[in-house]
């Protein structure tokens, strides 16, 4: 694959591209090792439900004083949670404008619109330990993101890289055993919400937050989720342990045809382990977590493997690469809470490397780091502000990209104000440096400005 965004237009493949972003109104409530604590006010979009939606604001409060914009639906939403069902609503769009350099400038405006609902088998009188996750997902734009700005990671990981996506974007059920510290998940999953994530709580607009530039073309993630298993363990509080098996499809090349894999956010279960018999994507993952005083952190290492033919383009053309792999490691750590502060406050580090043989990837290696601050004005305790640097490090073989031996840089800085609990309104600024497959198509480097606006309903 070039060095080029995976937004790609005509005949072109559809390669893993981004998680769906977790808007900013309430983020979730999370313990150390990313899983959702039992009082969260908000349930990631693609993961659990939380045990209850929090606390409901009495009758007859102002509106822009709920925790969700539709409110509590006369106490039904709290009857439902009570019962071990958790609905959400969220609504992010994207008003952009590339103001200088890429390969062209303007406003372009991608929105996901996202529904989702969670059971608890538990609390629907049934049996302890079950979970059900359902979502769907629409998602469009006005322009592709990479007709502006053609990045590696993709600058907005809100674009679904085709002009519109609407799917059932997952569904899936997980049973725990021994007191949760066995987990076991299977259907059609975002791989993103347990693999290869450095940072729960990140509000940035670039997927470069959110996943290693190595995996970039091989995770089955948003807006390709795909059909598959994992298991989830931690044997002893603070270890963790990971593995994943998933349908690998979308990434399938038949060198002989020239043909490629079924796109899995489309197919789901219908292609799993059939569609493409021998392409498949595995991921196992170990990591700890931490907490001293006030101040969590957590550190995690990973491997991973596309199995099969897989999709490449150098000078020459598209040809098939067989079984890319690589590593990876992330961590992050909370730097500095406020005591008597609202959740999720204070100062955070993160970050995330990634390195892949670079004769089977694109991708040879990448580095990701920054900062994310809930609070850092006095009185704003739930605004949020971050900034983050990332690089990705492209193969010297011609022959399966066009970019070879060069890299290409990310900068982005924001600040998210949180204007009621629902509604959260995000000014951003981001810096790409080499954004072009052709390094001898000299695509200046690219400056873009965007606010973006989060609903929870």
């Amino acid at each position: 694959m070039a060095a080029v965004s995976h937004a790609q237009s005509g005949d072109a493949p559809l390669q893993a591209s981004p998680q769906a972003p977790v808007p900013a109104p309430f983020a979730p409530l999370l313990m150390p090792n990313g899983s959702l604590a039992s009082t969260g006010v908000y349930c990631h979009d693609r993961g659990p439900a939380c045990a209850s939606p929090g606390p409901v604001l009495p009758i007859g409060t102002q509106f822009w004083q709920e925790r969700k914009l539709t409110g509590d639906w006369g106490g039904l939403r709290t009857a439902l949670s009570d019962s071990g069902v958790s609905v959400h609503a969220t609504s992010t769009t994207d008003l952009a404008t590339v103001v200088s350099g890429g390969q062209r400038q303007g406003f372009l405006m991608p929105y996901l619109v996202d529904l989702n609902a969670a059971l608890d088998t538990q609390r629907l009188g049934l049996w302890e330990g079950g979970r059900a996750f359902i979502d769907f997902q629409q998602a469009g734009c006005t322009q592709l993101a990479s007709k502006y700005v053609p990045d590696w990671w993709g600058w907005d990981s809100l674009n679904p890289y085709t002009q519109n996506y609407t799917e059932l974007a997952q569904y899936w059920y997980q049973q725990s055993f021994a007191d949760g510290a066995l987990k076991l998940k299977f259907g059609k999953i975002d791989s993103n919400a347990d693999f290869g994530v450095s940072y729960t709580g990140s509000n940035f607009i670039t997927q470069a937050a959110y996943e290693p530039g190595t995996l970039s073309m091989q995770l089955p993630t948003y807006p390709n989720q795909a059909g598959g298993g994992e298991v989830l363990f931690e044997p002893v509080k603070g270890l963790q342990g990971k593995f994943g098996f998933f349908d690998g499809s979308t990434n399938y090349y038949d060198v002989d045809s020239g043909g490629l894999g079924a796109q899995t956010g489309h197919t789901g279960l219908a292609s799993f382990l059939w569609e493409n018999p021998g392409s498949y994507f595995l991921i196992a993952e170990a990591g700890g977590s931490w907490q001293s005083d006030n101040l969590s952190g957590n550190v995690a290492a990973g491997w991973w493997q596309q199995t099969g033919e897989s999709y490449g383009t150098g000078v020459n053309g598209a040809q098939g690469v067989q079984g890319p792999w690589g590593l990876y490691a992330s961590f992050s750590q909370d730097l500095f809470k406020p005591k008597g502060g609202v959740p999720n406050e204070g100062l955070t580090a993160f970050g995330q490397f990634g390195w892949s043989p670079p004769e089977t990837n694109p991708a040879q290696w990448s580095l990701m780091g920054g900062l994310s601050w809930q609070g850092i004005l006095p009185g704003r305790a739930k605004d949020t502000a971050g900034l983050l640097t990332a690089w990705n490090q492209f193969s010297n073989e011609p022959s399966i990209t066009t970019s070879a031996g060069v890299g290409e840089f990310v900068f982005e800085a924001f600040y998210n104000i949180q204007v009621t609990p629902w509604l959260g309104i995000q000014p951003d600024v981001q810096f790409v440096n080499q954004p072009s497959s052709v390094p001898s198509a000299s695509v200046p480097d690219a400056v873009i400005l965007t606010v973006r606006v989060a609903i929870a309903f």
